[in-house]
């Protein structure tokens, strides 16, 4: 394996590269950790050399707790259960109590930088230091973690802390200036570290038992050092070609695993083993030792530490059909690990981050390509079940954990700036920048660069460039992704030509900054026939011609997805249609069922308008609607929009044996069409428990003989409907007004299936369905939803995996009447009230859902006291 030989070659020449570095700044490092707040506390004496041109006069301290002082930014409703463990932000912060420059007591001012969070960078000021000179620092500090998941954060008793639980030096420029947005530069590092006698600890792969007294310890040239600490870390090994591989993970708690097969331990000892038996050569020229350490990581699978890898505990605890995209992940983990002591020694830390993820990720690559050559990608997974809308937008709005692992494609590193090498960054991850230059060289190319630069002595930019003048791919892309969108503009396809056929199209690029990046235009023609042109890239617009022996039916702009862009609607031409499965829902009650699904029809990756079919059956009718829809307005996410507007025709075949319980005799058959008109608005991100829904709906039917009923009457009405956090995320308040009117026309009359019911899943729960109806309705609905903690882990067959309850408690008022002024009488309000449970599960172990059951009784009538409605439903009642 030429990969594993040229990684190798690194191991030749990290002396070297090292003498040659500037000598970095030496940490000194006292502190104990704790298990609750302050969980450290510390001295650092840092000493460092003024390697600039001038002299300088204050060092710049990052304080990278601080990041976590206030509420993230760009938490939302769906990945808020991944990053606050009971849903509630809580802060964490790094505290300087003292701070002195040879014994002289100085003061700290804050630095304020743009994209570094305030309080993150601290200014001391220092006895003017001459270039070459060096000083030594003394501060005094305090930690206290948040409770978070992730790689910083504090959950369940264990601390996660990847880099930056002290103060550290910003990296120092040539011309005298702090680098505020670079990560940690390289260092040396002694350590006295005091644990607390019911923890245990991996510091940078080094295991501290529990109870003892004080570990001593060096690590020399480190970017930064990453600790765990837990009340009980239990250890497994296993070995892979004279390599042992060291596991440490918490107890399993509150998990029940019902499936077949090897237990998830025996899963993830057999996908390390394999990850690194597959690289002989490459392990023979490494550490004989491996440290893998796993931590309640969530969002990610896996996090940037030194001396160890870091893995999230539900790695590869998905179906066995997804588990390849996990072990893509922890593969590239690894190999970032093995690869870290030569690159950080031949890399300046602006470079290492970029560089390891990207060849680790390249690595990584050919490590699946290798144990699993027929895994399907996740396009081609999109490809085959984009007939159900939630799996088409996947593309473009992924709502599951994980995300990097299925999704290579990313505009910023670390989005919520919560990670140690890019928190104060928004460039693009390495595998994006070596994907650019993958895209620019070609395939083989690049794979021969990578083979060679890899193992080089001079850095891999210098080394990629020199090969070919390709400084300018690193230059366009090691900066934040710019607003991007690419599009089909003139098209002439199918000029005859004698015996072939003629084609011109040109190609239109709108960006926020200029770019060069080459770009692929396929053309499809009957039976199966393709043909790609290929335009460099220069400049805005590009212009391709061809001829092809048969004509062409179709152009398609990036055919393979590898362009990131903010639109791909316009990427076609003719534009592609797209039937989706937008949402299935079954409501079930003790007196009623209703089954519904709603499909699609648009143009592909065209979110903005469509054409909509939705079939029915419930104990009401057999029916369907189908019409327009237009979304616009400011967007929710990539694919929905706040105002929705559906036209449409529906019919359905009426169930005769639906009666009004007060009048049995009276059934009504036959069939309803109508003409309907629905506006909503809403706010939702995410549907299963919106915490500050707002949704607003106008609906209005006319119902006609002559659109082949038999029925005359209108309907019309209102809902709006409101949630809000009731002093915490975990307690939801909900509120839903309902005001429908219903009018017959030309001495018709409202058939019962029509006409609104008192009771029921969508109105007063603990009423039965058919007990009371009126053309009328006047509904407030009331609930309280209390998440239920902690989390569990009860698994059934690797396809559903309960992770928390929701208790709900409810009551329902409201009344139905033939006469409308007597629907605002609250005198005549029925009452329902009730109780429920809703489980948050993952189906197949990734993607979050909901389903809930709920038992209610009416109140208000003593007679009806004691009956009982139960009710199951799949999505969020209102």
């Amino acid at each position: 394996m030429a990969w594993c030989g040229t990684i190798a070659l690194l191991s030749q020449w990290p002396a070297l590269a090292r003498a040659q570095m500037q000598a970095p700044p030496r940490y000194r490092l006292s502190a104990a950790v704790a298990q609750v707040a302050p969980h450290i506390e510390g001295v650092l004496e840092v000493g460092f050399t003024n390697h600039s041109h001038r002299v300088l006069d204050e060092a710049v301290f990052v304080l990278f707790p601080n990041r976590f002082s206030k509420p993230d930014e760009g938490i939302n409703d769906f990945n808020r259960q991944f990053v606050y463990p009971e849903q509630d932000f809580d802060p964490g912060a790094l505290t300087i109590l003292e701070a002195d420059d040879g014994g002289r007591r100085v003061a700290l001012a804050p630095v304020h930088q743009a994209e570094v969070p305030d309080g993150s960078l601290v200014r001391l000021p220092i006895t003017p230091l001459a270039p070459g000179a060096t000083r030594s620092l003394r501060l005094r500090f305090r930690t206290v973690v948040p409770h978070r998941f992730g790689s910083f954060g504090e959950f369940d008793g264990q601390l996660t802390l990847i880099g930056g639980w002290y103060p550290y030096l910003a990296a120092l420029s040539a011309d005298g200036s702090w680098q505020l947005d670079a990560p940690p530069p390289l260092a040396d590092f002694e350590v006295e570290l005091s644990i607390a006698p019911e923890l245990e600890a991996v510091l940078n792969g080094h295991h501290i038992r529990r109870a003892e007294a004080a570990a001593r310890l060096r690590f020399p040239s480190v970017h930064y050092l990453s600790l765990v600490a837990a009340p009980e870390l239990r250890r497994r090994e296993t070995t892979a070609g004279g390599t042992r591989i060291v596991i440490f993970q918490r107890p399993p708690r509150r998990t029940l695993r019902h499936s077949f097969g090897p237990t998830p331990d025996e899963i993830v000892s057999a996908t390390l083993h394999d990850i690194i038996a597959r690289c002989p050569q490459l392990l023979s020229q490494r550490p004989a030792e491996v440290i893998v350490v796993q931590a309640p990581l969530r969002l990610s699978l896996t996090a940037a530490a030194e001396g160890m890898a870091v893995i999230s505990d539900r790695a590869l605890k998905v179906h066995w059909l997804l588990r390849p995209f996990h072990e893509l992940r922890l593969a590239q983990a690894l190999y970032a690990e093995m690869l870290r002591p030569q690159l950080s020694a031949r890399e300046p830390a602006q470079d290492y981050w970029w560089v390891s993820d990207g060849l680790a990720r390249v690595l990584a690559d050919r490590f699946v390509a290798q144990a699993r050559p027929n895994t399907p990608s996740v396009q081609d997974w999109i490809d085959r079940f984009n007939i159900f809308a939630i799996v088409d937008r996947f593309e473009s709005v992924p709502k599951i954990p994980f995300v990097e692992a299925f999704f290579e494609r990313a505009r910023v590193a670390d989005p919520l700036h919560s990670e140690i090498a890019t928190f104060n960054s928004s460039r693009p991850p390495g595998r994006v920048v070596l994907n650019k230059l993958r895209e620019v060289v070609g395939p083989e190319q690049f794979a021969a660069l990578v083979d060679r630069c890899a193992g080089a002595a001079e850095r891999f930019r210098g080394c990629v460039s020199a090969a070919g003048d390709l400084d300018w791919v690193f230059d366009q892309w090691l900066q934040p992704y710019p607003a991007l969108n690419y599009r089909l503009g003139t098209l002439r396809l199918n000029q005859r030509q004698s015996d072939t056929y003629r084609h011109q199209l040109s190609l239109l690029r709108d960006s926020s900054r200029p770019v060069t990046e080459p770009v692929t235009v396929r053309l499809r023609s009957s039976g199966g026939r393709e043909l790609d042109l290929r335009w460099d890239g220069r400049g805005d617009v590009g212009h391709l011609s061809a001829e092809t022996t048969a004509p062409v039916r179709q152009a398609v702009l990036d055919p393979e997805r590898r362009l990131i862009e903010d639109r791909r609607d316009d990427n076609f031409q003719p534009p592609s249609p797209q039937l989706v499965l937008d949402s299935a829902e079954v409501e079930i009650s003790s007196t009623e069922f209703g089954f519904s699904g709603l499909m699609v029809g648009r143009r592909r990756y065209d979110y903005r308008r469509d054409l909509a079919a939705a079939a029915f059956y419930t104990n009401r009718s057999l029916g369907f609607a189908a019409g327009a829809r237009a979304h616009w307005g400011t967007p929710i996410d990539a694919t929905t929009y706040r105002h929705n507007l559906y036209a449409f025709y529906g019919f359905q075949g009426l169930n005769g044996s639906f009666t009004d319980a007060r009048r049995p005799n009276d059934r009504t058959r036959g069939q309803l069409a109508a003409l309907g008109l629905r506006y909503d608005y809403t706010n939702v991100f995410a549907w299963d428990n919106p915490t500050r829904e707002r949704n607003l709906r106008l609906y209005a039917d006319w119902y006609d003989r002559s659109l082949g009923g038999n029925y005359d009457y209108v309907d019309w009405g209102a809902r709006l409907i409101g949630t809000h956090p009731l002093w915490s995320h975990r307690t939801i308040g909900a509120l839903e007004v309902l005001n429908g009117f219903s009018e017959p026309l030309d001495g018709s009359r409202v058939p019962n299936q029509g006409l609104y019911s008192l009771g029921g899943s969508r109105s007063i729960r603990g009423i039965g369905a058919e007990d009371e109806l009126g053309r009328n309705i006047f509904l407030l609905r009331g609930e309280l939803r209390q998440a239920v903690y902690p989390e569990v882990d009860w698994n059934l067959l690797d396809l559903l995996v309960l992770r928390r309850g929701q208790l709900r408690l409810f009551a329902d008022s409201g009344r139905v009447s033939n006469a409308t002024e007597r629907i605002y009488d609250a005198g005549g309000w029925a009452v329902g009230v009730g109780a429920g449970f809703a489980a948050v599960y993952e189906f197949l172990g990734f993607f979050p859902s909901l389903a809930y059951i709920e038992v209610a009784t009416r109140v208000d009538e003593p007679r009806k006291a004691g009956d009982v409605q139960f009710l199951f439903g799949t999505r969020q009642a209102f």
